[in-house]
């Protein structure tokens, strides 16, 4: 297997100015190495992946697009302290648990905000086919939003600090992170799938992230510092992945898992502040980021999500914006 492959980020957008950076270890001071056996070397500064977007300005929610923030109209900041995100259709759709609220931030410029007081801290979401499923941690609930993020019903009430959601077809899953357990949302409740506290095979420690590939649930089981892949007809645990460490490609704190057009799972760890990108099998590709605010880097990566163009989306939550990225020729390999 060759070295992993270098990163060049490509600021190609008017939001940000124009850049041209080198992803480096997370401590800014050289070199980061793939953690596999064998001697690495850190690869030619080949470009692998472009910043696309970064979207993370002031702005007043009163408003109905972003043309008055670029003019400078700046009463409030568009994010709070933003986590969850979603492509719907050409729209992001990102969950705000700083704010409160749910935020659509449409391709023409368009925004669309949740009523006031629907939800708690709202954290994950996930753009389902029957609307947009949004977990609100605090409240024990998961809530169906439709595209205009008004209040279809509640999925589910009553669960033990619900998180990651995602859908495969019309089935909705969620993770009871405070129960250790994957469960599927039906209409008379949450019918338990997977889990148990542990570190065995189908067993949790405080699970936060899921994805979705359209046949397979990626669960980012956090405190144990790995990825386990589940079938969800089967509830079968069909592989497992990952590490305690500080090098880029380990996973000292998981925060969500996307995976994008070419089948590569992107994910993000608030510790490492970086975004790890992995094969199906869990072999480690190159990690972007470090700690910092210019772009490309990041302070607490929360959310991913990848839209079927090959966009993938993150939300620098700290630094209360979202950067969009996209694979060059869609070449990202070992």
């Amino acid at each position: 297997m060759r070295p992993a492959a270098a990163l060049v980020l490509l600021v190609a957008s008017g939001l940000v100015s124009p850049a041209c950076t080198v992803v480096r270890s997370p401590s800014g001071h050289g070199p980061a190495a793939a953690p596999q056996e064998g001697v690495h070397s850190w690869p030619p500064a080949e470009p692998r992946i472009e910043l696309v977007r970064v979207l993370g300005v002031h702005g007043d929610l009163g408003g109905s697009s972003l043309a008055g923030w670029f003019r400078g109209d700046r009463k409030e900041r568009l994010f709070q302290r933003p986590y969850g995100v979603a492509w719907d259709g050409d729209a992001l759709v990102v969950a705000d648990p700083g704010a409160g609220r749910v935020l659509r931030v449409e391709g023409r410029g368009r925004i669309r905000r949740s009523p006031d007081g629907l939800l708690g801290a709202p954290t994950f979401v996930a753009a389902c086919p029957g609307g947009l499923v949004v977990s609100d941690p605090p409240g024990g609930r998961v809530a169906l939003l439709d595209h205009d993020l008004r209040l279809v019903r509640w999925l589910a009430t009553d669960l033990a600090r619900p998180t990651g959601v995602a859908c495969v077809g019309d089935r909705i899953f969620a993770l009871e992170t405070g129960a250790h357990r994957l469960v599927e949302l039906v209409p008379d409740g949450a019918r338990p799938v997977l889990g148990t506290r542990g570190d065995g095979p189908g067993e949790f420690n405080f699970p936060t992230a899921l994805a979705s590939d359209g046949g397979t649930l990626w669960v980012g089981d956090t405190l144990n510092f790995r990825i386990q892949r589940v079938d969800p007809t089967s509830g079968a645990v069909l592989g497992e992945f990952g590490a305690l460490g500080d090098a880029p490609g380990q996973m000292p704190r998981i925060k969500d898992i996307a995976v994008d057009a070419g089948g590569r799972l992107w994910i993000t760890d608030a510790l490492l502040d970086q975004v790890a990108l992995y094969t199906r099998e869990g072999g480690y590709l190159m990690s972007i980021g470090r700690s910092g605010t210019a772009p490309g880097e990041f302070t607490f990566p929360a959310g991913v999500d990848a839209a079927p163009d090959g966009r993938v989306v993150v939300v620098d939550s700290f630094n209360r914006r979202l950067q969009v990225f996209a694979p060059i020729d869609g070449e990202v390999t070992p």
